[in-house]
């Protein structure tokens, strides 16, 4: 029995020796660490989900864009409706990437008019030379328009890729 005492007394004079204040003192600073470690952790969660969302809004521009000049490639015709869906898809893309890509995609739309003027100026000619020369013009914007489907993956991959994700 007296060895329970002495075991009870051993414990009481470990724990009046200072040792609980040291270790009171020592929580703070940890709470600390794990408040600061915590805060680190949600913004990286939060990083990440501003680069998914980026990324989603940034390939739904690159799948308009891609749908777009993959119906001209099929078709090797021009649909209104088409043009109108891709209407806004420059005007977004000024906020979503750098100016190369919305320069990139002006250059489309202004094609795609270009397309689009020389159709109605070969339906409407007066001769057959103006519907020939309309016709080349044309097909000239055609040819372009289909040409940018493999150099448009070159041109989104910077802004889509993940080995260098801006």
């Amino acid at each position: 029995m007296s060895e329970k005492i002495s075991a009870a007394e051993n414990v009481a004079d470990f724990l009046s020796g200072g040792w609980v204040t040291t270790l009171s003192a020592l929580l703070v600073p940890l709470v600390a660490v794990l408040g600061v470690w915590i805060a680190y952790q949600q913004w990286k969660t939060n990083q990440a989900n501003l680069r998914e969302k980026l990324f989603e809004r940034r390939f739904a521009v690159f799948k308009q864009t891609q749908n777009f000049l993959s119906e001209i490639s099929r078709a090797r015709r021009l649909e209104d409706s088409a043009l109108a869906d891709f209407h806004d898809a420059p005007q977004v893309a000024r906020f979503l990437f750098g100016p190369e890509i919305s320069s990139y995609l002006d250059e489309i739309r202004k094609q795609a008019f270009k397309q689009r003027r020389h159709e109605l100026r070969a339906q409407n000619a007066k001769d057959e030379a103006q519907r020939v020369t309309a016709l080349r013009q044309e097909d000239e914007a055609l040819d372009w328009l289909s040409d940018q489907l493999p150099v448009m993956f070159d041109k989104f991959e910077p802004w889509l890729g993940f080995r260098d994700h801006k």
